[in-house]
């Protein structure tokens, strides 16, 4: 090509020498009017003249229209200017998700990634300024193109723990805002270039970040960066994974089978015969082990139920894999813990334990709550300033056992007269405070003759100042007649009076249950609601809530509180709130002739409130069971309740769990901590984690999955990135081609001149023989 340059420019200068040969001389002109000869000398010269320079200029354009032509140029668009010689900022951007673990002609997605990142910065001009960011580390810095070279080649693996490519890209602006141009260049001379390797699959891209993102983008100084997206993707792939294993609850007691739901994907190409799918399950490393074969047709999901009976309590884990052999192995395997417990505690504190045997005997008709009874005395503070409760074993009788107040999940005040007397070492609320500060639950339920001074000493514990007792029979003005679904007409207020229900004490978590009877209207408990007749006027604290109020009063703002409730914050966490304490302001103790009930509660003809009650506030306070959850996604920062009991100086957990080696094995604890925050990177992989601390004898246990996203392999249409990038900057790759001229060939739309040119050409030569016939005709008349 150069050749062929350097003879056309040669050629250029022979229609000079052409033209020194032929051109014209002026006639010489004979007339006696020689002014007017020499006028028309003057205007047929300079007509000769532009004649002459016009058919030279066509001749000499002509050479170089056709030696341009032989060249074949092509016009690329003056976006590209990244490849020369004046340096430029550029984030390289690679996603480092599980989905690019795919396999396509023995490479994964991140191996080609990585390769082509190589291939760019070998292209790049010196003393350019990099940042590598990836999904998993978004947050880079800048640096030169060598050691962005040793980043790019460290990125081996796809990392499970991974964010979306919208993510880093926030990143990446912040990181050109602050970009400086070394010493002595032209800040506007820099180009700026973000260039993004992604696999353009549905779990890459964060759609409801794009607003954000371009207001971020447009927020730059000028000159903004150029996009580029480069897809590593591969079209139409043949993956099959395991993208859900669900379990509801999560707790279950120990005559129950666990039931697990799993979700198996086929992904590829429509219209092709269902595979068929072998699914393993194994239970606890292989103590239980099934196989399980179904069909799911390309593009679809199915559901398949696992089933593990004769489980002993404790946590168990459950591990589900596919037999079959694809290109994404990340996805082919699901993990899941879960608990078979015994029932969890109650401690119940009354002067009388008969008081408690209606209390006791509805969480034994539930199951899901063991309540022990015990009398004040038996709570006792010891030498070294532990509470403990002494109880008799249930095994020997003549032994006595103790436990410390942190192993019970909720402790209940039921018809204690002074709460303030001191007895055991310490007065009732001296032993109680430290268990509900460090985050236990408390619930106070009044007797017919408790001492209220007593109880409104405890200014930080109790939710509300207790004052006299409401008898609906004599208030004045008499309470409203009360109505329900289930009763014929109004009854009246005088003889009881039942909870003020709307729509927004429905939606207290207590009150959940209730709420969707309501919607169902066939519960007895809401067709026939219970009533209450005596209970005790209270105030509540600034600190307290009221969950929920009598329909004593047609004014609602006059309503007296049923069930009052307080946060209790730990002293040394100044503001977090850990512990919490309810007051319910009527009786729920044994009634007798002495004290007759102050409610129907107890009643059980047309209701079951008597067990479900006591059971909703339990539930409330020590937590469902349902809403218990072991199972987390990679990323996920995993919270982890610590014993309330005091926690031994230097004392240190054990995390054990796939990727978790040396120190990062050990979890150093403080004596106030009452939770361990466990996240990336020391938990990341998926897989079963357990944590454990020997001197106290506990044990948890959770599991990590990888997204489900990371298993939709459909690609994202270009205009879901366009409005952020820019037109046409989705750049798909082609082996054959080196990086560089795809970007090229992408960006610029290259116009291929050989066409125009040959066209011109002809065009440029059938003027110039035109001209020439007639300038040289002219001559020779």
């Amino acid at each position: 090509m150069n050749a062929i340059l350097l003879t056309g420019a040669a050629l250029v200068g022979l229609p000079i020498l052409v033209h020194l040969l032929l051109r014209q001389e002026p006639k010489r002109l004979r007339f006696p009017a020689y002014h007017f000869l020499t006028q028309k000398l003057r205007t047929n010269q300079r007509k000769l003249r532009l004649r002459h320079l016009l058919l030279l200029l066509l001749r000499m354009g002509l050479i170089a229209l056709f030696c341009l032509a032989l060249y074949q140029p092509v016009l690329y668009s003056e976006r590209i200017h990244f490849f020369g010689e004046q340096p430029v900022a550029a984030v390289l951007i690679l996603d480092t998700s599980p989905s690019m673990g795919l396999l396509h002609e023995d490479k994964t997605r991140l191996e080609e990634a990585r390769r082509r990142a190589l291939e760019f910065l070998d292209e790049l001009p010196a003393r350019s300024a990099v940042a590598i960011l990836t999904t998993d580390d978004p947050h880079g810095r800048w640096t030169d193109i060598s050691e962005a070279r040793s980043l790019v080649q460290g990125l081996d693996q796809p990392a499970a723990a991974s964010g979306s490519v919208s993510a880093a890209l926030a990143s990446a602006y912040q990181l050109l805002a602050k970009v400086e141009p070394p010493e002595g260049d032209d800040p506007t001379a820099w180009s700026r270039l973000i260039v993004l390797y992604t696999d353009c699959t549905a779990g890459s891209w964060d759609p409801e970040r794009t607003e954000d993102l371009v207001r971020l983008r447009d927020s730059l100084a000028d000159p903004k960066p150029v996009h580029t997206v480069i897809d590593v993707g591969v079209p139409q792939p043949i993956n099959f994974a395991l993208t859900s294993a669900q379990m509801k609850p999560q707790i279950i007691a120990a005559n129950q089978p666990a039931v697990i739901t799993l979700t198996v994907t086929a992904a590829g190409p429509a219209g092709e015969d269902a595979p068929e799918i072998v699914v393993n399950a194994e239970l606890d490393q292989g103590q239980q082990v099934q196989k399980k074969t179904l069909r799911v047709p390309y593009g679809q999901s199915r559901p398949l139920r696992i089933e593990f009976q004769n489980l002993t309590p404790g946590p168990h884990t459950a591990t589900f894999r596919i037999e079959n052999t694809d290109r994404l192995l990340a996805d082919n395997s699901r993990y899941l813990t879960f608990q078979v417990g015994a029932a969890r505690n109650i401690l119940t504190i009354a002067d009388r334990p008969e008081d408690a045997l209606f209390w006791q005997a509805a969480h034994a008709a539930k199951g899901e709550f063991d309540c022990l009874v015990v009398t004040p005395e038996q709570v006792r503070r010891n030498a070294e300033g532990r509470v403990l409760v002494e109880y008799p074993d249930p095994s020997h009788p003549k032994a006595q056992v103790q436990e410390e107040l942190s192993r019970f999940d909720l402790i209940t005040l039921l018809n204690v007269r002074h709460p303030r007397l001191s007895s055991g070492g310490a007065s009732l609320w001296e032993k109680l405070r430290p268990y509900v500060q460090a985050g236990g639950k408390l619930l106070i339920i009044p007797g017919p003759e408790l001492e209220a001074e007593e109880y409104n000493s405890a200014v930080d514990l109790l939710p509300a100042q207790i004052g006299k007792v409401i008898d609906t029979r004599q208030l004045d003005p008499p309470p409203p007649p009360q109505t329900a679904p289930g009763w014929p007409e109004p009854r009246d207020g005088t003889n009881g009076v039942t909870w003020r229900l709307d729509d927004r004490t429905l939606q207290h978590p207590l009150l959940k249950d209730l709420q969707l009877w309501r919607q169902k209207g066939n519960v007895t408990e809401v067709v026939n609601p219970r009533r209450t007749w005596k209970f005790y006027s209270v105030t509540p604290v600034p600190e307290a809530a009221v969950i929920v109020r009598y329909n004593d009063h047609t004014d609602a703002n006059q309503q007296r509180p049923a069930l009052v409730e307080r946060g209790i914050a730990d002293p040394k966490e100044e503001g977090k709130i850990k512990g919490r304490v309810l007051l319910l302001t009527t009786r729920l103790d044994v009634p007798s002739s002495e004290h007759p009930p102050w409610n129907d509660y107890w009643e059980t003809e047309g209701s079951k409130w008597y067990v479900v009650f006591p059971y909703w506030l339990a539930r409330y306070l020590a937590g469902d069971i349902a809403d218990a959850n072991f199972n987390y996604t990679c990323g996920d920062v995993v919270l982890l309740p610590l014993p309330k009991t005091a926690i031994p100086r230097g004392s240190k957990a054990i995390l054990q769990g796939p990727g978790v080696v040396g120190s990062d094995q050990l979890l150093e604890l403080g004596e106030q901590q009452t939770e361990l925050r466990l996240g990336p990177p020391r938990v990341a992989q998926p897989g079963h984690y357990t944590v454990s601390l020997e001197s106290l004898g506990w044990r948890e246990a959770f599991s990590l999955n990888l997204p489900s996203q990371e298993s939709l392999l459909e690609r994202l249409s270009p205009q879901l990135y366009e409005p952020l990038t820019g037109p046409n900057s989705v750049v798909t790759l082609d082996k054959n081609r080196s990086l560089r001229e795809m970007i090229e060939r992408t960006f610029g739309g290259p116009i291929e001149l050989f066409p125009v040119l040959l066209v011109i050409l002809f065009a440029v030569y059938a003027t110039e023989a035109i001209l020439a016939n007639r300038f040289y005709a002219f001559r020779r008349r």
